[in-house]
């Protein structure tokens, strides 16, 4: 669990998924997929009692997924995208996951400070390419990106 004044980032407990999935829908993210790995593996940012931002880490073996990065709309700019990120990717450190794996029409610009970089959507793992979000949930269009854990 990450703290910073009024924000703390914690994993996402089944009560937090109508919130995130309203942020989703907002944002305009896929939620296709959300509920076969919904949980502990998932965080969220609450600030003054409401969840603000969620962002997941999908499993698949020792790749994992990083999806579902939302935020609202009044609380971005304020660090929040990045601590969530930052979060997701120390916990799927300390699980043994060696690389992550995202797909994004937006944000391929804000990555690379986390050690993202353009890759090929054919080299994914096969489990990763597998996904809801790889298959189904993000257009052919999304550009992928993957950061090997250090």
């Amino acid at each position: 669990m990450t703290q910073t004044s009024a924000l703390t980032i914690r994993p996402a407990i089944a009560e937090d998924r109508a919130h995130v999935v309203r942020l989703l829908r907002g944002a305009g993210l896929p939620e296709d997929g959300l509920d076969e790995q919904f949980g502990p593996a998932y965080a969220v940012a609450v600030a003054n009692g409401a969840i603000v931002g969620a962002e997941g880490m999908e499993r698949y073996d020792t790749a994992g997924l990083l999806r579902s990065a939302v935020v609202a709309p009044d609380w971005r700019g304020k660090g929040i995208g990045e601590a969530l990120t930052r979060d997701r990717l120390a916990w799927a450190a300390s699980n043994g996951i060696r690389e992550v794996w995202l797909l994004t029409t937006t944000a391929e610009a804000w990555f690379p400070r986390f050690g993202f970089q353009r890759a090929d959507r054919a080299e994914a793992p096969a489990s990763v390419q597998a996904s809801r979000e790889f298959a189904e949930a993000c257009p052919a269009s999304a550009i992928a990106m993957r950061r090997v854990q250090p």
